[in-house]
């Protein structure tokens, strides 16, 4: 049975603090449920692989020239990383896209990579998050309609999420300028581009519902922790009273923050699968949880 708030604060006597952040007090007997909807496939045996230095000096040891995408959600400071990864992925031949907000166009240009808009504003989104730090959202951003903006934009960075991976130019219309006017010749903003491999920050959402459509990899990279673990809670989580062992209830705090997450945007994301990928939609209990029993790859940017 799906999950619910209301169930959520019963259960795992969930409270929000007022800097938005989550109280999470849990008992033996709301653990079981929580963690079994995380339990992660049985991962393949892993394989050597080759060294960054042998990659460089033998061109055959890497023969595929991958379109690899690169999606993130939010401010300067979450972008910025993803150019030193773009940059150096161009270093081994792929073409990159690093799909963002178009306030970053001219920085990630700058850099080398080609551009790709998916909507929203993020001063917005930092504004947003700054008044309602955490997870749940004050009651005035309710009234003020902030709530439906939020929405809103997110449903759009979906939508662009996945234009970001099939189609041609850089999403902001502007590719039908040549990248070379005097000479005519076709720049590389016309090419056409279908996604190889993905790779998103967490809060992009669309990433793992765009490499299930394309059937393509996928690879989680982010500047804070987002794998559920046992050594810390989720950093938008609070334990405030341990009635359990501490590293269960850290680990459970991960599935109550993804709960939450799937609760406030779980609608668009199935409106997003079922119109626009003509995948079936997901209910609560598949979609929490699903990128870590999957065992789709996270990397920590620190």
């Amino acid at each position: 049975m799906p999950w619910a708030v209301s169930e959520l604060r019963g259960q795992a006597g969930l409270r929000k603090r007022g800097d938005g952040r989550l109280d999470i007090n849990l008992s033996e007997s709301s653990l079981v449920a929580l963690l079994a909807r995380f339990k992660p496939s049985p991962s393949t045996p892993s394989r050597e692989e080759p060294t960054e230095e042998a990659l460089r000096n033998d061109p055959k040891a890497f023969p595929f020239r991958l379109n690899i995408v690169i999606q993130v959600v939010g401010s300067r400071g979450d972008i910025q990383p993803f150019i030193a990864v773009g940059k150096t992925l161009k270093q081994y031949g792929h073409r990159v896209r690093l799909a963002t907000h178009l306030t970053f166009r001219n920085f990630v240009k700058e850099n080398g990579l080609e551009f790709f808009d998916i909507g929203g504003h993020p001063a917005q989104l930092m504004s947003f998050m700054v008044e309602n730090t955490g997870l749940l959202p004050q009651f005035k951003a309710i009234r003020s309609g902030a709530i439906k903006r939020h929405r809103r934009d997110m449903e759009d960075i979906i939508h662009g999420c996945w234009r970001s991976c099939i189609e041609t130019g850089d999403g902001t219309q502007l590719h039908q300028i040549s990248d070379n006017i005097v000479h005519g010749v076709v720049g590389r903003r016309q090419r056409p581009f279908v996604a190889d491999a993905i790779i998103a920050n967490p809060p992009s959402f669309a990433h793992i519902h765009c490499a299930e459509k394309l059937g393509i990899p996928l690879s989680i990279m982010f500047t804070m922790p987002w794998s559920p673990t046992q050594a810390f809670p989720h950093p938008l989580a609070n334990i405030r009273k341990y009635s359990t062992e501490p590293t269960i209830a850290n680990a459970a705090s991960y599935a109550i923050v993804d709960i939450i997450h799937w609760q406030g945007l779980g609608d668009i994301i199935n409106k997003f699968r079922r119109k626009t990928l003509k995948l079936d939609i997901l209910d609560a209990a598949q979609a929490q949880g699903i990128v870590h029993r999957l065992n789709i790859p996270h990397a920590y940017l620190w």
